[in-house]
């Protein structure tokens, strides 16, 4: 192998990869160190008022203890609403949330299909709460978390607010791995510099002035709406004691869920990649390392396959190239593997998510476009 092509097909994604793992947090970690100073902020003069917004469809198992969840939250009542949106639904959806009893609580329900990124935009105009909890029906959160999102909002700059992700197994137990761990820390430090970019759609805290419509057929609805709040100068941040839960699934699931999520990264690269101009600045960096190089992984671990492949005289790479191929062939592996064996798994976990990327960029690629985006992954409580 000559000296360019081992750079070019080997160290290159070799060294972005790493950098994306380690280099990136480890960097991270010392820009806060040397941005970090108390800010004293003024308290709340009253409490500004909350809708709770679900966009929800065909989530009649769910949603009724996720109602009844939101109405528990250490808030003042006169100060918080709940409304839920929905299309089409052909389960008793609708029917649930009109029984519930409490004027806090109202459904708009449309009979026409238009997507999840439409009813966003729907429940956004409808709702009357100064700040915008969007979560999605099957996430429950901890009585506090409601006022300690909103905390967060008494600095006038911030426009979007992160809770802390857990998964839970069927027992109700936290069931996070390293990865969860890594992710939530990176947010957190990501969101000392204002600049979280990790959204989920399970829980996001919006200030209703940040909020601009997204296009109905966007899949990734939480990733546009926090680009947008960036767009409009705002500031996104990350609360940990903000607790919201979701139940783990098997890697069946999961791999649709992140296959589905792939497709929607596709779309949010050809729309939003200007957040990457120099203007942007410490978000435009953050948002390069911790989401445009996760996109390419697939791409960089390929590159790296046919570049030790082509130098298999070379020890070195003959080793590199058989290890790359014992991980690929037994990553099936984490189908069929449980309990404590999955940690051993770690490289062949990667792999399987890689190769969920790759099968979302195939569907959006060559898969059948809607107007639309409303395919609800399908769990195993259901």
């Amino acid at each position: 192998m000559s000296d360019i092509t081992a750079v070019l097909l080997f160290w290159l994604p070799a060294g972005l990869m790493v950098y994306n793992w380690f280099g990136f947090p480890l960097l991270l970690l010392l820009v806060t160190r040397l941005r970090r100073k108390e800010q004293e902020l003024p308290p709340f003069q009253q409490l500004p008022t909350v809708t709770v917004a679900i966009a929800a469809w065909n989530e009649e198992r769910h949603i009724a203890d996720k109602i009844r969840n939101c109405l528990d939250f250490d808030y003042p009542a006169d100060r918080l609403e709940v409304i839920v949106g929905t299309d089409a639904v052909t389960d008793r959806t609708n029917e649930i949330v009109r029984g519930f009893d409490d004027p806090r609580v109202k459904l708009y329900a449309v009979e026409e299909r238009l997507g999840k990124s439409a009813v966003v935009n729907m429940l956004a105009v409808k709702a009357e709460g100064e700040i915008v909890l969007f979560t999605d029906a099957d996430v429950r959160m901890a009585r506090d978390a409601l006022r300690l999102g909103v905390e967060r909002f008494r600095d006038a700059g911030v426009g979007v607010v992160l809770p802390l992700y857990r998964r839970v197994n069927a027992q109700g137990y936290s069931a996070e791995g390293l990865w969860d761990k890594y992710e939530n820390k990176l947010k957190e430090l990501e969101g000392e510099l204002g600049s979280a970019v990790g959204a989920y759609g399970w829980a996001m805290f919006v200030r209703r002035s940040s909020f601009g419509a997204i296009p109905p057929d966007t899949v990734l609805d939480d990733y546009a709406i926090a680009v947008g709040a960036f767009r409009r100068g705002y500031s996104a941040v990350y609360e940990a004691g903000c607790v919201s839960e979701t139940r783990v699934e098997t890697p069946a699931v999961e791999f649709s869920r992140k296959a589905r999520n792939s497709r929607g990264s596709a779309q949010a690269f050809l729309r939003y990649s200007g957040v990457l101009l120099p203007k942007y600045g410490v978000t435009a960096w953050v948002y390069f390392s911790h989401k445009y190089i996760r996109w390419f992984v697939p791409v960089l671990l390929v590159m790296m396959l046919v570049g030790s492949a082509t130098e298999l005289g070379t020890p070195f790479f003959a080793v590199v190239f058989w290890l790359q191929v014992v991980a690929y062939l037994t990553t099936p592996l984490v189908l069929v593997t449980r309990g404590a064996l999955r940690g051993l798994l770690v490289v062949q976990y990667y792999l399987y998510a890689n190769a969920a990327l790759v099968a979302g960029y195939w569907q959006f690629l060559f898969g059948r476009r809607l107007a639309y985006n409303w395919f609800r992954t399908k769990r195993d409580s259901d």
